[in-house]
């Protein structure tokens, strides 16, 4: 496919000498970087206590102290150079944001890139060319993304079912891709992990983290609601009940929608109840499947680094286009989604966590995470799986495909420093249990518990099981190969 500006819509390249390559962009200047930005791309200046300039954010950063999508500036109220830590300041001024965004500092001593708590906005470089961009579409030219394409390991993978590039792999050859808590020194062009510094303590009343968590997730909708026209994801499953239950005031506010998608029936159903029941202003999406080549516009878009369902269905959500999208990622943070049967003291090496994740055991793979594992090897066994799930399933994963939709602005609220720390901090009992939310959910809005999680309520609950096993007999083997390998 040829590579043409408009394809890149939303992305962006950043580089160390001046960008000729796509002369429709946006071209500014920060400090000694050169920041190129594609039709539809947002950036806002970041400043200090005296004006000037520390860099940008790209994306849709929200600030929930001063209640606002943050648009036209952003000012923080100290000096960099005042500060003996750069990691901590940008923890305290950045990482209080909520939203979905990336931060480049460009100052005469600081050049770095960081990403927000879980890498929504999706970025990757080529250290030997010293570029950065939103994927490796907007840093290769065609003949270079053909020829750097790691074919063998992309089928290897699966991608085109539901695998994945994990770590610092993409599918091109001298391509890395950037983690959450990790920052990109644009002087040595080197990934450093910055977070977290040490273990987090955990939660001596739980009820009042959960509370901290719903009330800022609200917040976030209830900002976005103020700025723009904003709908919210309704499934019938627990992280959407959570959005829902944080909805209970904003309900004249915002809308709700499902997405009609085959072998989903149970969301279908489950949203129509609650919608009925509660008056909510719900619409239901028809299933729409992409076309040969708009399957190919969304591969490109993504780098080639994932594919699955996303892929063929898409086109379903056009809709959404010119609103705020709300989605759940990131609730399964608190439930030690990779946890499995580990206990503190478990030992977790590169071929069990490969396996946890349901990857193959490929040379590429396998050093890849463990050269993830090393710097926090002396975290504990739990810890180690919940940046595992953070970084090398959602932050490679989950997110990098960002751009793929340049029209449509998707933010997850239960994504951002605050609220991991408080998920992560929660007593590991509860949230093995994985009902650490549902107790929440009741104080907030009862009637909505009242309703089953991911059931239909009748005979369907019984068979659904073994149906999900008949349509996709992959999954169901490689979560049954995961459970071997965490069992042993």
């Amino acid at each position: 496919m040829q590579l043409e500006s408009d394809q890149l819509a939303g992305q962006f390249v950043l580089a160390s000498e001046p960008i000729p390559r796509f002369l429709n962009w946006d071209h500014c200047e920060l400090g000694s970087l050169h920041l190129a930005l594609a039709p539809g791309a947002k950036s806002v200046p970041v400043v200090d206590a005296e004006g000037n300039q520390l860099g940008v954010l790209l994306g849709t950063p929200i600030d929930l102290a001063q209640r606002r999508v943050i648009a036209d500036s952003y000012s923080i109220s100290e000096k960099l150079e005042d500060v003996n830590d750069v990691d901590d300041f940008i923890e305290t001024h950045i990482y209080s944001l909520a939203g979905s965004f990336l931060f480049i500092l460009s100052t005469p001593t600081k050049r770095r890139v960081y990403l927000d708590a879980n890498g929504t906005m999706s970025l990757v470089y080529d250290a030997q060319a010293r570029l950065a961009g939103a994927t490796a579409a907007a840093l290769l030219s065609e003949d270079q993304y053909r020829q750097r394409f790691r074919a063998k390991l992309y089928k290897s993978l699966d991608v085109e079912n539901a695998g994945w590039f994990t770590g610092d792999l993409t599918a091109h050859a001298g391509v890395n891709r950037l983690l959450c808590n990790h920052y990109l020194d644009l002087d040595t062009w080197t990934a450093n992990r910055h977070w977290p510094a040490s273990p987090i303590t955990v939660s001596l009343d739980p009820t009042s983290t959960c509370t901290r968590i719903f009330e800022r997730v609200g917040q976030t909708i209830e900002i976005l609601a103020r700025t723009g026209k904003t709908s919210v994801a309704l499934t019938a499953g627990s992280d959407s009940r959570l959005l829902l239950s944080c909805c209970k005031n904003l309900l004249r506010e915002v809308s709700f929608v499902t997405v009609k998608a085959p072998n989903a029936d149970v969301d279908t159903n489950c949203a129509k109840r609650l919608a009925l029941k509660f008056k909510l202003a719900h619409e239901t999406l028809a299933y729409c499947e992409a076309t040969h080549e708009q399957a190919e516009l969304w591969r490109l878009r993504a780098g080639h680094c994932v594919g699955g369902n996303n892929v063929k269905m898409h086109p379903s959500v056009r809709a959404l286009e010119g609103r705020y999208f709300v989605g759940g990622l990131g609730g399964e943070v608190g439930r030690g989604f990779l946890w499995l049967n580990a206990k503190p003291d478990t030992v977790i090496d590169a071929k069990g966590l490969v396996s946890r994740l349901k990857l193959p055991q490929s040379d590429e793979i396998l050093q890849s995470v463990e050269d993830w594992i090393r710097p926090i090897s002396h975290f504990d066994a739990l810890t180690i799986l919940d940046l595992a799930y953070i970084e090398l399933r959602m932050s490679s994963w989950g997110f990098c495909d960002t751009y793929v939709k340049p029209n449509q602005c998707e933010l997850h609220p239960m994504i951002s420093r605050a609220n991991y720390v408080d998920m992560l901090s929660l007593p590991p009992d509860l949230r093995r249990k994985g009902e650490i939310y549902f107790r929440q959910i009741e104080r907030t809005w009862k009637e909505i518990s009242e309703i089953p999680i991911n059931k239909y309520g009748n005979y369907r609950d019984v068979i659904a099981p073994a149906l999900a096993v008949v349509r996709n007999p992959k999954r169901a083997y490689r979560k049954a190969l995961q459970i071997m390998a965490a069992s042993r």
